[in-house]
Parts: structure tokens; C-alpha cells; sequence
């Protein structure tokens, strides 16, 4: 008896849990890059609710509730792949033209300039893009300098804390600011086998909600500097249509966007033409961070006029990030829509 009491408390426990997680979803797609809490609340991990699903499918089995257990589960399935961003696999061949690309956050320039070039030489990419590779506490260029030795013959192009190296024949490179807060992206054009590839290379700060430090140019209060830094994160989607505006051929957008999967900014971005590799051509999480625990998708790689056949965050501990590997060929329009695929 004591069981079969407990079952109105499952259904309904089951049903503020779904609504929960729904709000939280809908919250994050709409408005996770326009109010701060929301933007917040998006870093946490959503996997932290995983147990509380199982419990309640284990309560409702108990109570002998078998509709509830298929509740929990279906709702916990499809929390993976919306919320936590869980992709099923599906990859295409590499054709002709295929381009490597590795992209990694230094972590403040800690990342060894060895490690990196012996994991690039191991993974055969021809574009490797570095953010944060400045030291805060060193001479300008210093860390840069000791990333060229290690890939000698790269050509290399640098704004600030932005360096993107290649094997490519290497036609320009340009730093391009946003019209209201002046941040810096680092935009490369390079020659490939198929034409023209240009390169955006970002880095998006996090709210730094837990830090006082204000970036040049910032304002200093907490509450001016947040929604600065949202409007910031705003001014993305903006630049790469200028980009798309000129670019002779396919362009990819590259870098730690600090953002998790799902957020507000990947409709922004795929309102742009943008595809997300990871969920094209990957498969799992593609956790990147932290590196040795992940449980947040924080980099990425996105493409327009270009098939994905590789996308995976690869497992070396170089940085507190993990390196993603992302392949890529020129979309010949053979490959089929991504628009089918989230």
C-alpha cells in the first residue's frame, strides 16, 4: 500500500521534471545570448539531471507504474540529444579536396608548440587555429614566435590572442571588428585544391560573472560588463555575413566560442547558412571541455558550402580544453541537404 501512495508523487515529480527541462530549452534557444542568467544557467552542465531521471524511472518500476518508466526514459533520451547535445553518428566519405583542420584554446599560451605540431603532423592537417595564444605576463608575440619555430615552413597569420597556421598557400589576412564593441576576429584566406577557403578564427569570452578583471576597452562594473559582453557574442553572426559577402568560395567560422550546445547563438549562426561540424559529421558529445573530465561542447568548427566527413574532440590533454579535429571537403552539391540534420 505504502508503494501505490507513493505513485501520484512520481507522475507528478516525472511531470515538473519534463516541464523543467523543456523551459530550460526553450529558455537556452531563445534568449541565452540576450539575458545573463539564462546565459549562466546554460554552463551548467545539463547531464547533472541524468539521475534524477533514472531515480524516478526506478520510484514508477517499483511502484509497478510501467508507463512512467517508458515516461522517464523517453523524456531522458531525448533531454541527450536536445539539451545535452548527444549526436548520432553519421559521417561522410572524404572525396577529393578534403582539408584537416585542428583548432585548440592554449590555455594563456601553456599549451607545449611541440605537442600541438606532433599532434597536427600525426593527424595530417593542413590548418591548425590557436586561441589564446598570447602570454598575459610576456612580451607581445613571444608565445607565437615559439609556435612558428615548431611548424617550420607554416605559413602563419596573428591578431592578438588569435593564431592560425597552414600548409595551404596562405592568399591574405585581415582582422575584422565589430561595429559596437571592437572585438577582434582573425579572417585568412586561404588556396586549396578546390578554390578559395577562408577562415575565421574567434575567441567569445565567457559573462565572467566570478571575476572582477575587465578587458581593454570594457566597461568596469560587473553589471556594464556583462551585457557588453553579451551584446559582444551578439556582433558574431553579423561579421561572418560579412564575410560570407566576400569570400570567393566556402568560409568555416573556428574557435572557443564559449557556449554550449543548443544555446540561442547556433540558431544566430545557422541563420547565417552556417552548418555545426560536430553534428554533421560527429558522433557522442565532442565534449571540449575540460580537457581530462569534459562535460561541456565549448568548441567548434561550422561551415558554409562545405561537407563535413570528420568531426570528433580528440582525447591529448594539451590545454584545459580538448583539440578538435574537423575534416572538410568543397560542397560539389552531391552530399544532399544538412538541413535535415540539427
Amino acid at each position: 500500500m505504502r508503494l501505490k501512495g507513493r505513485v501520484p508523487d512520481v507522475r507528478a515529480a516525472s511531470a515538473v521534471l519534463a516541464a523543467l527541462v523543456v523551459g530550460w530549452g526553450l529558455l537556452a534557444r531563445l534568449t541565452s545570448e540576450h539575458w545573463w542568467w539564462v546565459a549562466a544557467v546554460d554552463l551548467i552542465p545539463p547531464q547533472l539531471l541524468l539521475p534524477v531521471f533514472a531515480l524516478l524511472a526506478w520510484l514508477a518500476w517499483r511502484a509497478g507504474q510501467v508507463r512512467w518508466v517508458a515516461w522517464n526514459v523517453v523524456i531522458a533520451a531525448a533531454f541527450l540529444i536536445f539539451q545535452v547535445g548527444l549526436v548520432l553518428p553519421g559521417s561522410r566519405p572524404a572525396g577529393p579536396g578534403t582539408v584537416t583542420l585542428l583548432s585548440l584554446n592554449t590555455l594563456d599560451a601553456s599549451a607545449d608548440p611541440g605537442r600541438i605540431a606532433d599532434l597536427a603532423r600525426r593527424e595530417g592537417a593542413k590548418v591548425v587555429v590557436l586561441q589564446e595564444a598570447r602570454f598575459k605576463d610576456q612580451p607581445e608575440g613571444t608565445y607565437a614566435a615559439r609556435v612558428r619555430a615548431a611548424f617550420p615552413g607554416w605559413a602563419t597569420a596573428r591578431q592578438g590572442e588569435l593564431l592560425t597556421l597552414t600548409r595551404l598557400p596562405l592568399l591574405e589576412s585581415q582582422t575584422l571588428r565589430f561595429p559596437t564593441t571592437g572585438h577582434a576576429v582573425l579572417v585568412t584566406r586561404l588556396q586549396t585544391t578546390a578554390g578559395a577557403l577562408t577562415v575565421i578564427n574567434t575567441h567569445l569570452p565567457t559573462l565572467a560573472l566570478l571575476t572582477d578583471i575587465a578587458r581593454p576597452g570594457e566597461p568596469r562594473s560587473l553589471p556594464e560588463r556583462v551585457a557588453w559582453r553579451l551584446q559582444l557574442r551578439r556582433e558574431l553572426p553579423g561579421a561572418v555575413r560579412q564575410v560570407q559577402d566576400t569570400a570567393p568560395g566556402a568560409v568555416v567560422l573556428v574557435g572557443d566560442m564559449n557556449a554550449p550546445a543548443r544555446g540561442e547563438l547556433h540558431g544566430m549562426l545557422r541563420a547565417t547558412g552556417l552548418r555545426d561540424a560536430f553534428t554533421q559529421a560527429g558522433a557522442g558529445f565532442g565534449f571540449t571541455y575540460a580537457a581530462r573530465f569534459g562535460f561541456l561542447r565549448l568548441d567548434y568548427v561550422w561551415g558554409d558550402d562545405v561537407v563535413f566527413t570528420r568531426a570528433r574532440a580528440l582525447p591529448e590533454t594539451i590545454s584545459d580544453h580538448r583539440p578538435l579535429l574537423v575534416r572538410f571537403r568543397p560542397d560539389d552539391g552531391t552530399a544532399g541537404s544538412d538541413a535535415s540534420r540539427p
